[in-house]
């Protein structure tokens, strides 16, 4: 059983445990065809409480310590780095606007509470959150009509980086 099961879970239950959950888990899907199966597992997967969150190890203005950045499609996420644990959660609903200083790399969001965010991200370029940010916004502008004509001009410009 601990072949099958990472350390940490094996630590918290006995192989006999361990063992019964297998093979209860296997009776599930032993009968699934190949597209079940996926179907399965995609469905788990998004049913995950982090799923569609993109992070980024990012450094809050005037914090000493790396810190991650949540970003998802409704919402961006202030969170610990080792754990993951949320600290603030700020909605785009309530966002005003969001820059970057392309000199020094350093990106900031303000408000309806008139709070302005400010951060330097040190795991991807901040071109990268500037654009996950404009693109989730760019959608959830968009109506739910299949036959809705794209607005280039103002993806590209939520997107692009010259609001």
């Amino acid at each position: 059983a601990e072949e099958y099961v990472a350390p940490r879970f094996a630590r918290k239950r006995n192989s006999r445990q361990l063992r019964q959950k297998i093979l209860e888990s296997h009776a599930n899907v032993k009968d699934l065809n190949l597209l079940e199966s996926k179907m399965n597992f995609i469905r788990a997967w998004q049913s995950l409480p982090e799923y569609g969150i993109s992070l980024f190890v990012v450094r809050f203005h005037g914090e000493k310590k790396d810190e991650l950045l949540g970003v998802s499609s409704n919402r961006i996420m202030r969170m610990t780095l080792p754990e993951g644990n949320h600290l603030k959660t700020w909605r785009y609903s309530t966002m005003k606007a969001w820059n970057v200083n392309w000199e020094t790399r350093h990106m900031m969001i303000q408000f309806e509470d008139d709070k302005n965010v400010i951060f330097q991200c040190l795991s991807a370029d901040c071109k990268v959150i500037h654009e996950f940010i404009g693109g989730y916004i760019f959608l959830s502008m968009r109506s739910k009509e299949s036959n809705q004509q794209l607005n280039e001009e103002l993806f590209h410009k939520l997107t692009g980086g010259w609001l």
